[in-house]
């Protein structure tokens, strides 16, 4: 199967997954960025076909929002407010936490699925995130919050 993998930030499993790519021969196909700018993060998911955030612990993460806002379909996991910003199968798709083979079943998926699609997706995860994220509708409502 043919693609890309860009794995933006840094962590403590770096050297542990740096070995498992070369190990299994990788390196042409897996690139870790370590700490990069938000401009950077930006370009990357703009040249990317869709993000993948496969989370244990996230409220609302702000790089979901960005990348439907980008038109990029998702692939994360069934916690937390997740579910309210993807869509299974509109916008992009949805795992268990933790569980290694529904992620890779599901990134498999996604790379199965026509350029087209994915594009499609991608203007749907956009359509859901303007309607529902957008940065004047969201300080508007904390005006009214604080008003009240």
């Amino acid at each position: 199967m043919n693609f890309e993998l860009i794995l933006a930030g840094d962590g403590e499993m770096r050297q542990e997954i740096e070995t498992l790519i070369k190990q299994y021969a990788l390196q042409n196909q897996i690139k870790i960025t370590g700490w990069i700018s938000s401009n950077a993060v930006r370009q990357h998911i703009l040249d990317a076909q869709l993000l993948v955030l496969p989370s244990f612990a996230e409220g609302l993460p702000v790089v979901i929002m960005e990348a439907m806002a980008l038109k990029r379909p998702v692939i994360s996991t069934y916690i937390a407010g997740i579910p309210e910003l993807v869509k299974h199968g509109e916008n992009g798709w949805l795992c268990v936490a933790g569980d290694v083979e529904s992620l890779a079943i599901t990134i498999q998926q996604a790379l199965l699925t026509p350029l087209n699609q994915l594009q499609k997706m991608g203007e749907i995860a956009h359509e859901h995130a303007v309607a529902r994220h957008h940065i004047d509708t969201e300080a508007a409502k904390l005006a009214q919050l604080m008003q009240s």
